[in-house]
């Protein structure tokens, strides 16, 4: 697969005069299991295709990190290639994509150009999630919380909670304060990360109270199986800083602490050798105490 710069694709859209977006706002969602197959559909405006010659169809996908990426290139007479298959309609503007052997990593937003003869048209495009039901999700709370001890919050206090390795509708997130359940702060978003898992967001704003007495828990259960279970819980000694800022920061800070406390060890012995060799009692090499010896009876041959 090649990737393709959103530039590259609207040029061509742009020098075809056509307007339309390339992919939907909100495109709808499929999910799929590893090792299965799925068809995916590109709709395309039929008056702008030319119905009475060979037809293509190029299928693009957006990666999380919003990069283009090739997927295949389909016409008329060549609709198969590796795990990729299709049909063409120039007719009624449907073009197909059927991905056999799917894997995590074909999480993606799908969507197609088609064209014929030297008309090309935008289609729209399908979000692809493949998860495994079978896999056990974790729970993380995330809060731009000061270090532990200081009092100058900023009131209400934001908190994330991330539910990793899920799929869309199979896990909701419950919120708990104190021994009472709360209502999220908005409603629950979920997303493809870069290595294809899905993962859920969920937000609730608390007091700086409730956050230091240790009374949040995040939950997330199965709602076909609602006796698995998973969640995790505020505890004072989690380090919040390094949740919400991420781990980057922390580690240059610890660099720059194992930096300084390394100039300092070495400052402070070379001040305690110094103390040291104007010791008297300190052992001299001997040439070095030849010397020393040599000066001192010459000093005392002049006093004398």
């Amino acid at each position: 697969m090649a990737f393709c710069s959103i530039g590259c694709i609207l040029v061509l859209v742009a020098h075809y005069g056509l307007a339309e977006p390339v992919t939907d706002s909100v495109p709808p969602l499929h999910t799929a299991e590893p090792g299965g197959n799925i068809t995916l559909t590109c709709g395309v405006d039929p008056s702008k295709i030319n119905q009475y010659v060979a037809a293509w169809v190029t299928w693009y996908r957006q990666e999380p990190d919003g990069r283009i990426q090739i997927v295949t290139s389909l016409s008329t007479g060549y609709l198969k290639e590796g795990r990729y298959s299709g049909t063409l309609d120039n007719k009624k503007g449907q073009y197909n994509l059927t991905i056999a052997d799917l894997h995590r990593n074909d999480s993606a937003v799908y969507f197609c150009i088609a064209g014929a003869a030297l008309q090309f048209a935008p289609g729209s495009s399908t979000k692809l999630v493949v998860s495994d039901p079978l896999t056990v999700p974790s729970v993380e709370l995330y809060s731009p919380g000061l270090f532990e001890g200081d009092s100058d919050w900023t009131e209400p206090v934001p908190v994330l909670c991330l539910v990793r390795g899920t799929s869309p509708g199979r896990h909701r997130v419950l919120w708990t304060i104190g021994a009472e359940a709360a209502a999220p702060g908005s409603a629950e978003e979920g997303e493809i990360e870069p290595d294809g898992s899905y993962s859920v967001r969920s937000y609730v704003t608390i007091s700086a109270d409730q956050w230091n007495s240790d009374a949040i828990k995040c939950e997330a259960y199965n709602v076909k199986n609602v006796t698995e279970k998973v969640s995790t819980s505020h505890r004072r000694q989690d380090c919040v800083p390094v949740l919400f800022y991420g781990l980057p920061p922390v580690l240059l800070l610890i660099l720059v602490v194992v930096s300084v406390a390394c100039v300092y060890t070495r400052l402070h012995k070379t001040k305690t050798d110094h103390k040291s060799s104007d010791a008297p009692c300190r052992p001299q090499r001997p040439a070095r105490h030849r010397t020393v010896q040599d000066y001192s009876t010459e000093y005392a041959s002049l006093n004398l």
